[in-house]
C-alpha cells in the first residue's frame, strides 16, 4: 500500500490502541525531543498484523511523515500541551491522540520550542517489549523501510 493512496486519518477506535513513548536524544550540541509511535500485536478479534499496518500507514499519511531513510520533513506544529493533557494532532477533524505520561525532560524541551522528532513504526510491536526488544524491532523495521518520521513543534497558545 502506498502512503500517497490513503488520505483519511484513522478514527479514534484505531488511535486509542496506538502506543506513544517520549524520549530525549542528544547529538553533540543538539537535543531533540522524540515521540515513538507503535501499535501492539493484534489483540482483538478483528485485528491482524495487516490491518494494523494499514492503519499505521493511514496515520503516517495523515501526519505527512516521510521515509525513515531520508531527512525528516517538518510536519507543522502538531503537539498540543494544555494543562495536564499532552496530545498530537494527527489530522482528524474531531479527535487528537493523547500522549500518556510524557517525561518531564521531554515536556520541558517541547514547551521551550525544541523540535520533536516523531518516529512511527508500521509493524506491530509486542506490548510488553523491553528496551532490547524495542531496539531490535526498530532496527529490523528500519531495514525493511517500515519506519517513517517527521519533525514537529508544540503549538503556541493564542
Amino acid at each position: 500500500m502506498s502512503l500517497s493512496n490513503v488520505t483519511n486519518p484513522p478514527g479514534p477506535g484505531f488511535v486509542t490502541n496506538v502506543a506513544a513513548a517520549t524520549g530525549v536524544y542528544s547529538v553533540g550540541e543538539y537535543t531533540f525531543a522524540q515521540l515513538l509511535i507503535t501499535h501492539p500485536d493484534p489483540r482483538r478479534a478483528h485485528e491482524t498484523s495487516e490491518s494494523i499496518e494499514a492503519g499505521m500507514r493511514r496515520l503516517a499519511t495523515a501526519l505527512r511523515l516521510g521515509p525513515g531513510n531520508a531527512l525528516p520533513p517538518v510536519i507543522g506544529s502538531r503537539l498540543i500541551l494544555c494543562r495536564k493533557v499532552t496530545a498530537l494532532d494527527y489530522g482528524h477533524d474531531e479527535y487528537v491522540m493523547t500522549i500518556p505520561s510524557p517525561s518531564q525532560d521531554w515536556l520541558r524541551l517541547v514547551r521551550d520550542g525544541t523540535p520533536c522528532r516523531v518516529c512511527l513504526v508500521f509493524t506491530p510491536l509486542a506490548l510488553g517489549a523491553d528496551q532490547a526488544e524495542t531496539d531490535a524491532h526498530l532496527r529490523a523495521s528500519f531495514a525493511r523501510d517500515a519506519i517513517v518520521w517527521g519533525t514537529t513543534y508544540a503549538r503556541r497558545r493564542m
